[in-house]
């Protein structure tokens, strides 16, 4: 995986310099980075993902700039040799036959001159889950500890847009909603246990699936609550943009990096993909400091958890005018094209 990490960082590089399409990965190209080893078919994987990853970056920005109506620059990605996205060609799931210990041997093959690796693979529930339901894709990423599979899931179509909802991710609650109610208010008591117990220990691995589950937990929670379309903040991480300056006491910096935003985004994604909820993004600038009742943007209206709106004395839970703001930018704004905002949503706003 390390090397995999250099190779798909030289292929960035050219990328990031020369626009290419798929198309164009073949071995004229592919020869440009030299492997002592790695065959043509895992550099074409490389370059592949390479390529993703720049045109992500690139329309990541193209997406910001209409969102915040100004230019932002894209920043060239970086691979830091976490996962490897392989397919078939290379990766296979066998049967572990006469086994009592594992489920599965994960084949590499046309890795290398010579170099085949079979990895033993014990199945998740989850596995199980969706196998029954879905039909396993030609894919795989392989993380340092685990290797995920994608399943092509019929849920049919989305819900009608009438129960919609803006979310408002914090630390002293977990999510705050446009409807008035604060979700995962034991969040930061869970993140100051992660961040107690030794690095590597049996504890923190335990404080950890803690979090995680009442995350997941949470997420859960608010999916099945017929709502129809879930609205977020666009965040890369707990300290995007202005997203928490002024918000966190000093102590809270180390608590930070218990806190990982991306997986509770990413699994409330995940749970409005299966039951057929709507989800979008917003760009995230002034949400928590703009006055959801007069539209008055000022530092000042912001103090801790409390909102007081320096021009026309609204008084709100910062985290819930937040999410109210959230929910009526995507509706007044680029994103909301083609919803109407019906009687619920109207109630919702408030």
């Amino acid at each position: 995986m390390d090397e995999y990490k250099h190779v798909v960082n030289s292929y960035i590089d050219i990328f990031w310099v020369e626009r290419c399409r798929e198309a164009d990965l073949k071995k004229e190209l592919l020869d440009r980075v030299q492997h002592p080893y790695f065959t043509q078919r895992l550099k074409q994987q490389a370059a592949r993902e390479a390529l993703s990853m720049v045109n992500a970056a690139i329309e990541q920005a193209k997406a910001a700039s209409k969102e915040a109506e100004r230019e932002i620059v894209p920043v060239k990605p970086t691979h830091y040799g976490n996962r490897m996205a392989l397919s078939t060609a290379i990766c296979s799931l066998t049967e572990a036959k006469q086994s009592k210990t594992f489920d599965r041997w994960l084949s590499l093959r046309s890795i290398g001159d010579k170099i085949k690796i079979d990895i033993p693979i014990k199945l998740h529930r989850q596995f199980h889950k969706w196998n029954e339901r879905g039909r396993l894709m030609g894919s795989f990423v392989i993380f340092r500890n685990y290797v995920q599979v994608t399943f092509e899931i019929q849920t049919g179509e989305k819900k009608p847009i009438t129960n919609c909802v803006g979310i408002d991710t914090g630390i002293n609650a977990l999510a705050s909603l446009s409807t008035g109610e604060q979700i995962g208010l034991e969040l930061k008591t869970l993140i100051n246990i992660v961040r107690r117990r030794k690095k590597g220990s049996k504890g923190k691995t335990r404080a950890i699936k803690t979090l995680k589950d009442y995350i997941a937990l949470n997420a859960k929670r608010i999916v099945m609550s017929d709502i129809s379309l879930i609205v977020v903040e666009r965040l890369k991480g707990i300290t995007h943009g202005t997203k928490l300056k002024g918000r966190l006491s000093k102590n809270m910096s180390s608590v930070i990096g218990s806190w990982n935003v991306r997986y509770w985004l990413t699994r409330l994604e995940m749970l409005c993909e299966e039951n057929r909820v709507s989800f979008r993004r917003v760009w995230p600038e002034n949400t928590s400091i703009t006055c959801r009742q007069c539209g008055y943007v000022d530092k000042k209206n912001r103090n801790g958890e409390i909102f007081l709106c320096q021009s026309c004395g609204h008084h709100d839970n910062a985290d819930l005018n937040a999410s109210r703001n959230i929910l009526n930018r995507f509706f007044t704004g680029p994103y909301g094209a083609g919803y109407e905002a019906g009687p619920i949503l109207l109630n919702t706003i408030g």
